[in-house]
């Protein structure tokens, strides 16, 4: 998970977005908050998958949060 690819993250998002939409009955416009919500519970995983990696330091969890989206949205 965590030396996942750029594109990996992208179809992960992707398909899980599409999972989201389709559970709540294709509302049609809300696209992007599909995506968004996909997109924010993968860097979640990412982050708490650093976190545990790094021996679940604590008081760090917020930093691999930011650490771990300013990553992946640069």
């Amino acid at each position: 998970m965590l030396a996942e690819t750029k594109a990996g993250l992208d179809q992960f998002v992707r398909d899980r977005a599409y999972f989201l939409w389709e559970e709540a009955g294709r509302p049609e416009g809300r696209a992007e908050d599909f995506w968004h919500q996909a997109q924010h519970e993968r860097f979640r995983e990412r982050a708490y998958a650093l976190w545990e990696r790094e021996g679940r330091p604590e008081g760090k969890a917020d930093e691999h949060w930011y650490r771990t989206r300013a990553f992946e949205e640069s």
